[in-house]
């Protein structure tokens, strides 16, 4: 019998940022945290965005725009761009002229679409985050310039300057946008003075419909305090309702929404990523933020069939045994069980990737869970119970009474053997297959109870799930 852990605990960090052109006065810095959950790669958002603006910004109030015609990002989504991202990166423009940088990028675009495009692409893949001047603004409140020559000609700005230069370009093609200023989920740290506005954006404006987009998030990372490009064609035309789940606009018009949210409803919004859109995951209930769970949490999410899910639950940034988290696979659904040890305050965060994907998974969503009291633990799960998309029927609890009777039910694709197993007296129990489904009575006893499973081109046998059995005190 062969049987290991797929995955580990580890982090490592994550960023990106905009700031204001020659219309804000200071800076806006913005970031966001990539951290890895064992050879998962988690994407979320942290740190980083902070502004001071003058009153002139009052030139993008939405209302000197009206009326305001809702683009449709579907409609643009069906676009293919790729050419036009190519060409942005290939365009290695070494001057620092704004109206000959935008010359050179007009003449490799049609329509509006493709103009606005190529201004994002070329934006996001030759501009980096400075990390030196984001700590500078967040940690000493030295802002950075972040007019718009300024960031062309150092090729580094914090997440006004994106903003700045982005608005710069498009104002030098005849094309209409907006600088947006607002806060935005995990761009600055918890200090009083980035709690109203702490980051930049902007609106756009293709065929007489308006979309919105953000350059900072669009152009990559920080991993471990450096910069890590990365080119992000989400953040170019989102959706207004999957962009309102990490940035509120100072001015609500900018949400581009029928319905508008006040601030308190955005706060109570889940943390949602890009990722969690580019994989084609829907939320199916769980609509908030914070949870108040009174036992356990269940959590679902509607899951292609080739996404695979696990989660972690923190308290005060300790990481919890794998015992309170339970990640199944039912139907189109993912289902999260949650077992909070205690009544407190916990952080859960949930991360997914395609199964036949070989890098790491990634942050996907997070929550706060405000539990009441205790919940029976959970069986701990190993990683090929999640890469085989495996789903536990019963018994859902992680210690089974000796001396007795116990049912399991559970589902496990292309498994061609499934056995229980004591690994005090190492005797084998084989449930009974019927298709993906194996059920059986085993008779507990005293000592660890394990899941495993032989699938399909192997002759090994895998962990899935383990129980404990103790005699009651």
């Amino acid at each position: 019998m062969t049987a290991k852990r797929s995955f580990k605990l580890e982090f490592s960090h994550q960023k990106s940022n905009n700031n204001v052109a020659g219309l804000v006065v200071g800076a806006l810095v913005g970031a966001s945290l990539l951290g890895t959950l064992g050879n998962v790669q988690t994407a979320f958002k942290s740190f980083d965005n902070h502004l001071l603006v003058s009153s002139q910004s009052e030139i993008f109030n939405s209302s000197k725009y009206q009326p305001i015609v809702f683009g449709s990002t579907e409609d643009l989504k069906q676009q293919d761009f790729t050419k036009i991202d190519r060409l942005a990166k290939e365009l290695n423009y070494s001057g620092q002229s704004i109206n000959e940088l935008a010359e050179l990028l007009q003449q490799k675009a049609t329509t509006e679409a493709e103009k606005h495009r190529i201004i994002y692409a070329w934006i996001t893949q030759h501009i980096s985050y400075d990390m030196a001047a984001f700590n500078d603004a967040v940690y000493h409140d030295q802002y950075p310039d972040v007019d718009a020559p300024k960031v062309l000609r150092d090729r580094t700005t914090i997440c006004s300057g994106y903003s700045n230069l982005y608005y710069a370009l498009a104002e030098a093609m005849n094309l209409k946008s907006a600088i947006i200023i607002g806060y935005a989920k995990g761009a600055t740290p918890s200090m009083e003075r980035f709690q109203d506005v702490n980051h930049s954006w902007n609106a756009i404006e293709i065929d007489d419909q308006w979309y919105l987009l953000d350059t900072t998030w669009g152009a990559g990372s920080i991993i471990e305090g450096q910069f890590n490009p990365e080119y992000k064609p989400y953040y170019f035309a989102t959706a207004p309702d999957e962009f309102i789940n990490s940035h509120f606009p100072q001015d609500t018009g900018w949400q581009l929404l029928a319905q508008v949210y006040s601030r308190g409803e955005f706060d109570n919004l889940p943390n949602i990523s890009d990722r969690f859109y580019n994989l084609g995951l829907e939320l199916v209930d769980r609509q908030r933020y914070k949870i108040e769970a009174l036992n356990g949490v269940k959590i679902q999410l509607k899951a292609p069939q080739d996404i695979v899910a696990v989660a972690s639950l923190k308290q005060n940034n300790r990481e919890l045994p794998e015992n309170t988290i339970l990640v199944n696979r039912q139907d189109d659904n993912l289902v999260v069980n949650v077992a909070p040890p205690a009544a407190g305050s916990y952080d859960l965060s949930i991360y997914a990737k395609q199964k036949d994907d070989l890098g790491h998974y990634g942050e996907i969503i997070k929550y706060k869970i405000n539990a009441g009291g205790a919940t029976t633990k959970l069986p701990k799960i190993y990683g090929h119970f999640n890469q085989h998309q495996v789903s536990l029927i019963e018994p859902l609890q992680a210690d089974l009474q000796p001396n007795w009777s116990t049912y399991f039910n559970l589902v496990v694709p292309n498994a061609i053997d499934v056995q229980v197993v004591n690994t005090t007296t190492e005797k084998w129990i084989p449930l009974n297959g019927y298709g993906d489904t194996f059920v059986g009575n085993v008779d507990i006893e005293l000592g660890n109870t394990v899941v495993i499973a032989k699938f399909l081109g192997s002759d090994q046998y895998w962990k899935l799930i383990e129980y404990a059995s103790v005699e009651n005190q």
